[in-house]
Order: structure tokens, then sequence, then C-alpha cells
């Protein structure tokens, strides 16, 4: 019977989480099709659709207000720049996880406390440094900064991953003539793959949704990020439109929903890996 009890309060908590944490993009996505007016006179906002007007909002969302193309910005941004990372990061990690040399653990402990360094405390250097190297307003001159970002966090997870493995298959693989390279490709990458997807998904997650960096480095709309994209819907100018706010917002966090769901069962393992030895 107490079994029987746990059982259905622990489903029933999972149903209250669930309901709070989807009813805000209901909320939301409810919102973006409706008209100006109807939002400001209805609260809550009916639930009688036309067509016709979820149509127009986001036509004028994702065409008018070139949100589409800030979407493509963004996607093409964070793979290039999630993809940099991981390439970078993995042989970082793998070297931290395996190899012993002078100040190893310090090293490790110093790239991790870079993670929790603010961008806003080197927006106005790094914004410096892009003008004198030519970059700014171009592509590359926001994926180098969010490689930099990223590296950190990507190197933490990859090391917990590493750790997990036990060290005797190295050693196998040493005794049958493989250097370290050849072990981290051929056996260490097709075992640690769930901890790659997981570092791809944090690293993302803080690229799509940064906007800082964005901000100083880009001027035209021409390269202009979702994130930098929606702030400019919000003037002081004029009043918002709260449906096209609405609708950005949807636009916004249908990318990382769809992607969230294709890797959710790594994102807890990701979150605990290491914490176990």
């Amino acid at each position: 019977m107490r079994i029987r009890f746990g059982r259905f309060f622990a489903y029933l908590l999972l149903i209250v989480l669930g309901i709070v944490g989807l009813a805000p993009f209901l909320y939301l996505a409810v919102l973006s099709t409706k008209r100006r007016i109807e939002i400001l006179a209805t609260v809550p906002p009916s639930l009688n659709f036309n067509w016709a007007q979820i149509t127009a909002n986001y036509n004028e969302v994702l065409f008018r207000q070139g949100m589409l193309h800030f979407t493509f910005n963004s996607l093409f941004v964070v793979s290039s720049a999630t993809a940099i990372a991981i390439v970078i990061g993995t042989p970082a990690a793998y070297a931290f996880s395996r190899l012993t040399f002078r100040g190893s653990d310090g090293m490790a402990s110093t790239i991790l406390s870079m993670r929790f360094m603010p961008p806003i405390a080197v927006a106005i250097p790094l914004f410096l440094l892009i003008k004198a190297v030519g970059l700014q307003d171009s592509y590359l001159g926001l994926i180098l900064p969010y490689v930099a970002f990223s590296l950190p966090l990507v190197v933490w997870i990859m090391i917990g991953f590493f750790d997990e493995v036990p060290r005797e298959i190295d050693e196998a693989a040493m005794i049958d003539g493989c250097t370290h390279l050849n072990i981290l490709v051929r056996i260490m990458l097709p075992i640690v793959r769930p901890g790659l997807l997981t570092a791809s998904l944090f690293g993302a997650l803080f690229i799509w949704n940064e906007f800082l960096v964005a901000l100083y480095v880009i001027n035209s709309r021409e390269f202009q990020t979702i994130s930098l994209g929606a702030a400019t819907l919000v003037s002081a100018q004029r009043p918002i439109d709260w449906n096209i706010a609405s609708t950005v917002g949807v636009v916004t966090v249908i990318p990382v929903l769809v992607f969230s769901l294709f890797v959710q069962r790594y994102i807890v393992r990701g979150l605990t890996a290491g914490a176990v030895k």
C-alpha cells in the first residue's frame, strides 16, 4: 500500500511539474494566434482560433520581420560554433582525463571557472578585439567568441564521460600498438557518443540564447541572430504588438524544443557524468 501511494504521489508530482512547465509555452502559443486588440481586451484569451489571423501573424514574423532569416543565422552560428568547440574540447578533455602532467588538475579547474565569467565582463574588450581584426558584423566575428565561451563547458562535460570509461581499455589498446590519438578516435569516441550529444546540447543552448555578444558584434540585419532580431520588436517609439511578440517567442522556442526532444535521454546523464567513480 505504501509503495502504491508513493508511486501515485510521484506520478502526480510529475504531472503537476509538466503542467507548470508547459503552461507558459501553451499560453504563448495561444497568444500568437490572436489579434493585438483581442489580447488586450480578453484575459485570458479565448480558444476560438482564426486561421487567417494565425497565417497573418506568422507571415509577419517569418517574412516581413525577417525572423526566418534570423533563425537561419542562429542555426548556422550555433552549429558552426558547437562543432568547433566539440572538435577542440574533446581531445583536451581526453588529455585531462587520461594523461598525467604537471598542473593538470589546476588547469582543468581554471577552464571550468572561465565558464562562470559573465559575458558582460569581457563584452567591451571583445568588441574592440573583433573590430581590430576586422571581423565585426560577420559570422566569424560571432562564431569565434561563442567557441571560446562554450569550450569550458564542453571540456568539463567530456572529462566526466571519459572518466567513466575504465582505463583498462586504454591499456589493452596500447598493448596492441595504438597511440593515444588512435584510442581517442577509434575506441573512445564511439563509447562517449552520449557525452558528445550532451555537450553539444548545452553548448548550443547557451549560444542560441546569447544576446550580449551579438549586440556588440553585429550591426546589420543581415547577420542578426534570432535573439537579437527578437529584441528589435521592443521599442520605446511604438507600443508592443503582443501577438507578434508571442509569435516570435514560439518561433524562437520551437527549434530548441525539437532538438531537446531528440537528445532528452542524454541530458540527465550529462548532468551527473563523473559524479560517481
